[in-house]
């Protein structure tokens, strides 16, 4: 299946209206400028993807995972950065190293026990500092996980924050979506200058019998609210996205980047499932960002190097999101019909053009209904008859292209 060159743009068009009753729902909105940020991680196991980064469409971009070894010196796993952060830095990106990871073998982990203690601790410290300046890193993110924050991890917290703060250079972390480690103090939060919410992995691997989306939109929710109930305020939480899904199809249950994905047949992007893959397809990624827009600092994705590097991308997709890419009602290539309006017993789309289109009907809450994929040349009927009077929105999708189309049900 190909695309036409129509959809050499993604998402095109937002829908203002949806954004507006979920703003009424969160609360007052968060005013957008300039300081909103798009954070990209990327694990030097993926440093091959550098040159098709679209970097300029990022404002940090994560290097992961840099670690120690008992005497202290980080490397990230013996890759060279340079190329990669000086194609960041070229296009405007500040580019963190992000430190630890959810994935430490036994050598980085007993290093971290070990560098964390409060007798090694400065100089530890020292050496991460003198790594940053080496690499010309614009700041630190914070990654330990899990099992691996305990009493040790806020002292150390504490004391790098003076670090970063002796050169002017921020501290980040990352964490659960909706858990806070029970050695995280009240002090130690408030040191990071914000916190990368991962929103994703509810379901997984590691629980494979529990099949279903482990990303959904309702998690972005519960992770944005749960930080808020720590404390931490809304500038300061970036909502975490993930470029892969889990195939929940294969035994054991595996992953699979969103390149691979929409590689089977490009119509997967516009979807969150195809069989029993689950993930984040083109039209959740724009309502998380726009999401993000309303409420948040910032988005983060984990990660790059699983983005598929076409019209199809995803980062290209939140990019255009905060940019506001638009185009005139009457530039938008679609040719769907929907009818009639006022709505009646049913609710017709007709799709008499050459690609795919995915239709959405939403209620004047942002509350889905229904969701189709209509093939070229066919038609979705959906009944409205008991639907309750008021107004309703049908989003269409069709490539890189996206339109919005207001219903009254009388």
């Amino acid at each position: 299946m190909q695309f036409s060159k129509t959809q050499k743009k993604t998402i095109l068009k937002k829908n203002l209206l949806l954004s507006f009753f979920l703003c009424l729902a969160l609360g007052p909105a968060m005013a957008q400028t300039n300081d909103f940020k798009v954070i990209g991680y990327l694990p030097y196991y993926r440093f091959a993807y550098n040159s098709q980064i679209e970097y300029e469409r990022l404002t940090h971009v994560n290097l992961a995972f840099a670690n120690p070894d008992m005497s202290g010196q980080l490397s990230l796993d013996g890759q060279d950065p340079t190329p990669v952060i000086e194609a960041a830095h070229q296009a405007g990106a500040e580019v963190f190293i992000s430190l630890a990871g959810g994935a430490l073998t036994p050598a980085w982990e007993a290093a971290w026990e070990h560098l964390m203690l409060p007798e090694n601790r400065s100089a530890f410290i020292h050496q991460i500092m003198v790594y940053v300046a080496e690499n010309s890193f614009d700041g630190v993110d914070f990654d330990l996980e899990w099992s691996h924050v305990n009493e040790k991890y806020s002292p150390f917290v504490l004391e790098l924050r003076d670090s970063m703060d002796a050169h002017g250079l921020p501290l980040t972390a990352a964490l659960p979506g909706t858990y806070r480690y029970p050695d995280i103090s009240e002090e130690a939060l408030a040191a990071f200058d914000w916190v990368n919410m991962m929103a994703y992995d509810l379901t997984g691997s590691w629980d494979p019998n529990n099949p279903g989306p482990h990303s959904p939109y309702s998690f972005a929710l519960n992770s944005m609210f749960y930080w808020q109930g720590q404390g931490v305020p809304k500038p300061q939480l970036t909502l975490g996205v993930p470029f892969y899904g889990y195939n929940f199809g294969t035994s054991p249950v595996s992953s699979a980047r969103y390149a691979t994905i929409v590689g089977w047949d490009p119509a997967n992007a516009w979807a969150d499932q195809v069989d029993q893959v689950y993930y984040n397809g083109i039209p959740t990624i724009v309502d998380k960002t726009e999401l993000a827009l309303s409420q948040l600092g910032g988005i983060m994705i984990w990660e790059l190097g699983q983005d598929d590097f076409s019209d199809l991308s995803l980062l290209r997709a939140i990019d255009e999101t905060v940019n506001g890419v638009t185009q005139a009602e009457d530039e938008l290539p679609l040719a769907a019909r929907a009818y009639p309006n006022p709505l009646g017993a049913a609710l017709i789309v007709e799709n008499p053009g050459p690609e795919v289109l995915l239709g959405r009907l939403f209620d004047s809450s942002g509350r889905p209904l229904a969701a189709a994929i209509i093939q070229p040349g066919t038609d979705y009927q959906y009944p409205t008859l008991n639907l309750p009077a008021g107004l309703y929105v049908l989003n269409l999708q069709s490539g890189g292209v996206q339109r919005s189309i207001k219903l009254v049900k009388p």
